[in-house]
């Protein structure tokens, strides 16, 4: 369901005529019908329509999110479509799921607070490619695990794990009360957290010797990364 569409189906829910929303907004009628036909896209425009329709803030943020999707250039989504073999049909099932932020995991030093989300952030989801249950993003800082990771970027990080799955896996890990986006490797009598930034001289490995595993809390294996090309 296009935004334009989610627009107009709220408006009906309250029973709110074009022309009354037109009234309240400042709009022609003829606007606000080519608003809810997908025809005109402006933000400014759109906002006033949400605050006038009392939307949420939290809905307002996933509209606005699925607007500059909606927005894209053809060209660009016919490539994308083509490069990730996605379908019309799911195209047109995109979803956009609410994940809890818990805070920076380094490439360097860092905390993650689990008892405390300091914010939530917007994701687009297509059907059939739901995150788990529990899912959440960890911020990367710092250049430890590139090119794999970059500074700033959205990793998406499943909380179930164990032993036995983490080996060989990148993951949000504290230690010693410092947390890690590193690839966890397992040895015999020890664990490696490792960079998988191959400037060894900057990013030496960690080393976790048997005594110490109770040190060693993995929160989660991440399992996607989400990048913004320009920084905002």
């Amino acid at each position: 369901m296009t935004v334009g569409e989610r627009l107009k189906n709220r408006r009906k829910e309250k029973k709110i005529s074009l022309r009354h929303l037109a009234y309240k907004v400042g709009f022609s009628h003829t606007n606000i019908a080519d608003i809810e036909k997908g025809i005109v896209k402006k933000i400014d425009s759109i906002k006033k329509i949400m605050d006038a329709l009392e939307i949420s803030e939290d809905e307002k943020k996933e509209l606005l999110l699925k607007l500059d999707y909606e927005k894209s250039p053809e060209s660009i989504k016919k490539k994308l479509d083509e490069k990730n073999n996605i379908s019309e049909e799911k195209i047109a099932q995109v979803q956009m799921i609410k994940l809890p932020v818990y805070g920076r995991a380094a490439a360097g030093n860092g905390y993650i607070n689990m008892e405390n989300i300091i914010r939530t952030e917007y994701l687009v989801a297509i059907p059939g490619e739901d995150f788990p249950k529990g899912a959440f993003i960890a911020e990367v800082y710092g250049e430890s695990m590139f090119p794999t990771l970059l500074d700033g970027d959205f990793a998406i990080v499943d909380p179930d794990c164990n032993d036995k799955n983490i080996n060989n896996q990148i993951c949000v890990v504290t230690y010693n009360g410092q947390t890690f986006i590193k690839r966890v490797v397992k040895k015999e009598k020890y664990v490696v957290l490792m960079s998988d930034n191959p400037d060894r001289v900057k990013y030496e490995d960690i080393i976790v010797p048997t005594d110490e595993y109770s040190d060693l809390v993995c929160h989660g294996i991440v399992i996607e990364c989400r990048r913004k090309f320009k920084r905002r």
